[in-house]
């Protein structure tokens, strides 16, 4: 049969063949394998030098401390690498401060206390990088995210931020194992508080613009940002908002983020009873029942409607502390000292909504009260009455009975006059806002004309004006109409209180420049 004839040396051929195949898929197995385990081996080499260069950072970030700081005339570190590329920069990243609105009278104003770039000393090993700036020590993982290792010279305490910048300068760059010098260059360079000039060109120094106010503590209104551009800038601003409750805004577009501070204006001291619709400023008031002195010296003429009143309005809440004489004998009653009775009236509205005000009262005899520190004195601008709105004088009752008031006029002599007699209710009050932190307020709660709910004026004003705080704008209310029967310039006051102490304010500010070189072998 000629179609099984099989041609000689078919067989001899495919055993050689299928050896080949075996060994190609072998040897095809064996490169994958390898060059699988080569990359893994890089990438855990390459994460292990980047944590040996974690802890060399770490220990750079302290001797570094130590020289800029003044602590040592000089360190070495050596970066026992295998691999990475190490680098100064002493342009990386800028820090700028800024105090905006610093006094009263312009949103506008900004004085730049400090505005230099910071440096770095850089490390890179593949996407993973490092750097010291700042004095801290940050670094951003191959997932792009980035993290703080240890923290920059930044510390706020108290309403204290105390900022000790030290910037990195010098050059070099280098690849493995290195050897990094850090001499001083600056020791505790001035910068707030500080007393020189700005040096010739720069605007940045002491006074203030166009001013005549110097870099002195206690920071005084407006509020105070601290900015940092840098490639950490997240970092950054976890940083900010664990250490401090200030506003931190973030711009990712140029990898700059901002910590704004408030300062507090504090309180006003002794002060000149403002002229109608002018303000006295009370900023920072503490909570509980933070006043201390709350004092008025006020000169009257001969006019008849001597209605004296500092009002405030914020959030819809409403509050007047009102003073006037009920007597006839203090106008021009001089050389003789007045007796005249004394009214002081304190009203608040909390602002919820309901229409229900609360009001206390009471109404004082000099002469029948030598406790309650009122008094009457004859002076060269005419009959003075001095009056302590602190003291434990025990009359403020809660009523209704506020002399001049009445719809339709309420309102020339009283700020919130209308409210009282037409347009609110009097409602019950109870006082447990300082519940815990001031022992009497669980009493109540208080309805009005109910007997025995007698309290001092030291408890009423102390209270009401905590709860409008922790800013105020007393304004000056006189009246009726155009009439002053009070000397304004003559007349004043004084007012003190416990401050608060936020971490979202700055009372104080201490910053200092230090230079270190850094120079990498």
């Amino acid at each position: 049969m000629t179609g099984g004839t099989r041609r000689p040396g078919a067989r001899a051929q495919s055993g050689p063949i299928g050896y080949v195949l075996v060994f190609a898929i072998v040897m095809a197995g064996m490169a994958i394998i390898v060059l699988i385990g080569a990359g893994g081996l890089s990438s855990t080499q390459s994460q292990s030098e980047v944590q040996r260069a974690e802890h060399s950072m770490t220990l750079f970030d302290s001797r570094a401390a130590m020289v800029a700081l003044g602590d040592s005339g000089g360190q070495t570190i050596s970066f026992g690498q295998g691999g990475g590329t190490f680098e100064v920069d002493g342009a990386s990243g800028w820090l700028r401060i800024v105090h905006t609105n610093y006094t009263d009278d312009n949103d506008a104003e900004r004085e730049v206390i400090y505005n230099e770039s910071m440096g770095a000393l850089l490390y890179e090993n593949g996407d993973r990088s490092l750097a010291y700036q700042g004095g801290g020590v940050w670094q951003r993982g191959a997932d792009g995210d980035a993290g703080m290792i240890s923290p920059p010279e930044f510390h706020y305490r108290g309403a204290t931020l105390t900022l000790p910048i030290i910037r990195t300068r010098g050059g070099g760059s280098a690849k493995g194992s290195v050897d990094v010098s850090i001499q001083p260059r600056k020791q505790a360079g001035p910068v707030f508080p500080d007393k020189s000039a700005p040096t010739a060109g720069d605007e940045i120094g002491v006074p203030y613009n166009e001013s005549e106010r110097n870099f002195t503590n206690p920071i005084r209104n407006g509020t105070v940002n601290v900015t940092v551009r840098s490639s950490y800038y997240e970092a950054w601003a976890t940083y900010f908002r664990e250490r401090t409750t200030g506003e931190v805004t973030v711009w990712n577009g140029n990898q700059t983020v901002r910590l704004e501070l408030k300062s507090i204006g504090g309180p006003p001291g002794s002060f000149i009873i403002p002229e109608e619709g002018e303000s006295v400023s009370a900023d920072g008031i503490a909570a509980g029942h933070p006043l201390t002195e709350f004092e008025f010296d006020i000169v009257y003429t001969n006019g008849n409607n001597d209605h004296f009143s500092l009002y405030d309005e914020k959030n819809n809440k409403e509050y007047e502390l009102h003073v006037v004489p009920t007597g006839n004998n203090y106008h021009n009653n001089c050389p003789t000292a007045p007796t005249s009775d004394v009214y002081v009236g304190m009203y608040y509205y909390p602002g919820d909504g309901s229409g229900e005000y609360e009001y206390w009262e009471t109404s004082i005899d000099p002469s029948a009260h030598t406790d309650s520190n009122v008094e009457w004195t004859c002076t060269s601008d005419g009959p003075q009455l001095s009056i302590d709105l602190l003291s434990d004088f025990g009359g403020m009752d809660y009523d209704q009975n506020a002399p001049g008031i009445s719809c339709g006029n309420g309102g020339n002599k009283w700020r919130y006059g209308e409210n009282i007699k037409c347009d609110y209710t009097h409602g019950d009050a109870t006082l447990d806002q300082h519940d815990g932190a001031v022992s009497w307020e669980s009493d109540g709660p208080y309805s009005p004309g109910t007997t025995g709910t007698s309290r001092t004026l030291e408890n009423m004003v102390n209270h009401y004006t905590s709860l409008m705080g922790p800013n105020m704008d007393m304004t000056s209310q006189m009246g009726p109409g155009n009439s002053r029967a009070i000397v304004q310039d003559a007349s004043s006051g004084r007012l003190n209180y416990d401050t608060a102490s936020g971490a979202e304010y700055i009372t104080y500010l201490h910053v200092t420049e230090n230079e270190i070189a850094v120079d990498v072998d």
